[in-house]
């Protein structure tokens, strides 16, 4: 009777499994990071293109008013949202690109006759309750924000108020007397927290405010960067 053969014993001894172990956490850390890094990018690409078609919409609204730009309005409802809507790229979902996809507070959906925004249009070019400016009437368009990501309200269903305001050029300052201050100093970013009705320009991507300029281009400004010729309104 021939011999019987026994087969190697195919378990992973105690070692080897610490070892794999070992192997997959370290492979973790090194991939989690940066699979959140590239889905951090891909927000923040996606706000981009929010604010472009933010941009077109308020061109084209601009285009059919002789020029004018939306009304801000004057309750709690963003006018120049519901005044642009209309135009934007894809009419079924024409109120999604007023939400930043890499909003830190989550956005309760509008009902009715709203809209839920987290971005701010320039409160000196459409001023709260008083008449917006004429596209072409703008100096240095390429310079200026038109709208940008904005602080939200955690006690307004996560939405932000629907102009920018603060700082002062944002009013319409540079319109109004600051001829003379330097348009190459930064304006404040003292404010850059989702607590509150802050009025204020809010750099969410990683220390970077996502913006589009009254020519229709946008770009990502760091916190510092954004200076009083990209918000005053002078010559």
């Amino acid at each position: 009777m021939p011999p019987i053969r026994t087969l190697p014993n195919a378990a992973f001894t105690l070692i080897e499994l610490l070892v794999v172990i070992a192997i997959i956490a370290v492979l973790a850390s090194i991939s989690i990071p940066a699979i959140q890094g590239a889905v951090d990018n891909s927000k923040a690409a996606a706000c981009l293109s929010n604010l472009r078609q933010i941009g077109a919409a308020t061109m084209a609204y601009a285009s059919d008013n002789n020029s004018q730009l939306p009304p801000a309005g004057t309750g709690g409802t963003p006018q120049w949202a519901l005044a642009i809507a209309a135009y934007s790229d894809d009419p079924k979902k024409q109120r999604s690109i007023f939400v930043c996809p890499d909003c830190d507070v989550p956005v309760q959906g509008a009902t009715g006759n709203e809209v839920a925004v987290t971005y701010g249009m320039h409160g000196g070019l459409m001023p709260k309750g008083g008449q917006s400016l004429r596209l072409h009437s703008i100096p240095r368009p390429q310079d200026i924000i038109l709208a940008a990501d904005l602080c939200q309200n955690p006690g307004n269903k996560g939405w932000s108020p629907y102009s920018i305001e603060n700082p002062a050029g944002f009013k319409g300052g540079g319109r109004a007397g600051n001829d003379g201050a330097d348009l190459e100093a930064p304006i404040s970013a003292t404010v850059d927290a989702d607590t509150g009705n802050n009025a204020w320009i809010r750099y969410r991507h990683k220390g970077r405010a996502n913006v589009v300029m009254c020519d229709g281009h946008v770009q990502a400004m760091a916190k510092g960067k954004i200076l009083n010729k990209n918000v005053m309104i002078t010559r």
